[in-house]
């Protein structure tokens, strides 16, 4: 990678600078200090969102509840319109070739009190982000992000379950605590680990975008965010096939 242009593009609340303009001269874009602005509805929605994940990490099917609630408001905040608009007038190649700095991904996930460490590592993926590109163009940030809402429904009906069997949150708990495993026989999240990568790819995308354009500084946050709650929400699909494996089987 050439010193003097970074390939890598700020998530969310960050500090970083000199976000490339890829192919371009560098340039500092400082995405945490342009996000001090942010509104209270926002403060509010992220703060509600925290507190919603850290229900699910506890084993709580009504956090689940919350944040599937949390993130069709925040889907509501979205302006489509806009961010369609300018990801047409963007240097296609440009946001291909983006990479997701993995760093400032787990600050994403720290400020919405998840532990960094569980995300896993990610690699520039072309063909993806050029689907990530073609389906926000195309339909926009928000029915992507009600969609991984309505999964996050799904999860909660499943921790539901088990809480119904198990007498309460209780054995969740103790699943969520261990590692995640890489392969599961008992249950399917097959599917769902496919769809993370999707997941991080849109918010590749966005995020490139707001490194040239800063008016959708707020948007890299809100897919970022996406990105961890979705996440948040397959790590309790595995801890569930987990505790199916251990204690079913």
């Amino acid at each position: 990678m050439n010193g003097s242009v970074s390939r890598r593009i700020f998530v969310g609340s960050l500090a970083g600078a000199g976000v490339g303009a890829l192919g371009a001269t560098s340039f500092d874009l400082s995405l945490s200090a342009q996000r001090t602005s942010a509104s209270p509805l926002l403060r509010e929605i992220r703060e509600q969102l925290k507190d919603a994940l850290g229900k699910m990490q506890n084993g709580q099917a009504l956090g689940a509840r919350q944040a599937a609630t949390v993130v069709r408001v925040y889907a509501s905040t979205v302006n489509d319109s806009q961010l369609q608009s300018l990801l047409r007038k963007a240097n296609r190649q440009q946001l291909l070739t983006a990479e997701m700095n993995h760093a400032e991904l787990a600050r994403q996930a720290k400020e919405l009190g998840v532990d960094p460490s569980r995300l896993p590592p990610h690699s520039l993926d072309r063909v993806g982000q050029e689907a990530a590109l073609d389906r926000l163009i195309k339909e926009g940030l928000s029915p992507f992000m009600r969609s991984v809402a309505d999964y996050v429904d799904g999860i909660a009906e499943r921790m539901e379950r088990l809480e119904r069997r198990s007498g309460g949150a209780v054995a969740l708990q103790v699943a969520l605590r261990q590692p995640i495993p890489d392969h599961v026989d008992c249950g399917n999240c097959d599917r769902e680990k496919e769809q993370v990568d999707t997941v991080l790819q849109i918010a590749t995308v966005t995020c490139a975008a707001a490194a040239v354009f800063p008016l959708l500084i707020e948007a890299c946050a809100v897919a970022s965010a996406t990105y961890v709650t979705f996440y948040s929400a397959f790590a309790i699909c595995l801890a569930i096939v987990a505790f199916c494996n251990a204690y079913y089987n």
